[in-house]
């Protein structure tokens, strides 16, 4: 108290300048009608500067609150992508619109998505990997797929209670199996450690026609992704050392240096295709009677 009195004793002369002016300023406003108006339109502009200030400042801090709901909303727009895929396949494989039951397509319904954060990501080396903020808990598992907005991301590799690790495509030990769109020929995408925006659809056969330009999405030949998820854009061409195949360089639609929030693939079959495919290729040795 004593420091605020000191401050106005040794202030006092600008204090009491600066309350003149105010009220040299307040009595001018309110008796001179032209006054005013320019007062009033003064105030407003300065108010509105504020207003749009303090609004841009609190929209720029509720971008990662958005970004989250777009993405959740990506992740439910995907799944009714393939509700309506399975809708329509199955109409048509009946030939028929009457009688069509909606459990039936529920349960035919394969993929399922949902939402998750980055919590580490570490895209600057060359094994790369990243971690999200679902795990176990969560129905995460191994071998489901994580895709960004734009594009593939990559698979999950391990998984705790409350988080797991991705692979993504930029790690040499990840393969992706793509094809060009509207294409059948597929191939893996490899990354070659250099460059995070770029990786290489290799092993295809030398015939396949496409331009510049063209899209690479997945090809559906595995139980993590399904068929058409964009991936990248094809950027150049080159032979490989076997001149009957060609590797195309992919600039990918995912931006890994800002990746902030991820899109879990659900294949709700996965587990029951890799338990047959693995009866097949181990078949267990029948055991004979004697009789």
């Amino acid at each position: 108290m004593k420091n605020l009195f000191n401050f106005i004793i040794k202030n006092i002369h600008w204090l009491l300048f600066l309350l003149l002016v105010s009220g040299s300023v307040f009595l001018i406003v309110k008796n001179n009608q032209f006054q005013r108006s320019k007062f009033l339109a003064v105030a407003q502009e300065v108010t509105g500067t504020v207003y749009s200030v303090t609004n841009g400042y609190q929209a720029y801090m509720n971008l990662n609150s958005t970004n989250t709901d777009l993405l959740n909303k990506i992740a439910e727009l995907e799944t009714d992508v393939y509700r309506y895929r399975k809708t329509i396949e199955q109409l048509t494989d009946s030939g028929r619109t009457a009688g069509f039951e909606i459990d039936s397509l529920n349960k035919a319904l394969i993929y399922r998505f949902t939402l998750a954060r980055v919590i580490n990501n570490n895209v600057s080396g060359l094994e790369n990997y990243i971690t999200l903020d679902k795990g176990s808990e969560d129905g995460v598992e191994p071998d489901m797929g994580a895709l960004s907005a734009n594009g593939v991301v990559g698979v999950v590799i391990h998984t705790s209670l409350h988080c797991s690790v991705v692979i993504p495509i930029l790690n040499p030990k990840f393969k992706l199996s793509c094809k060009v769109k509207n294409n059948n020929y597929s191939g893996p995408l490899v990354w070659n450690g250099k460059d995070a925006r770029y990786a290489n659809l290799t092993e295809l056969p030398r015939h396949v026609d496409f331009e510049i330009g063209d899209t690479v999405v997945t090809s559906g030949y595995s139980t993590i992704f399904p068929e058409g998820l964009p991936v990248g854009t094809i950027e150049d061409s080159q032979k490989q050392k076997d001149d009957n195949y060609t590797s195309l360089k992919i600039k990918l639609f995912t931006n890994f240096n800002t990746l902030s929030e991820v899109i879990i693939v659900r294949n709700s079959y996965q587990k029951e295709q890799k338990e047959l495919e693995e009866t097949i290729l181990n078949p267990q040795p029948v055991s004979q009677k004697h009789t």
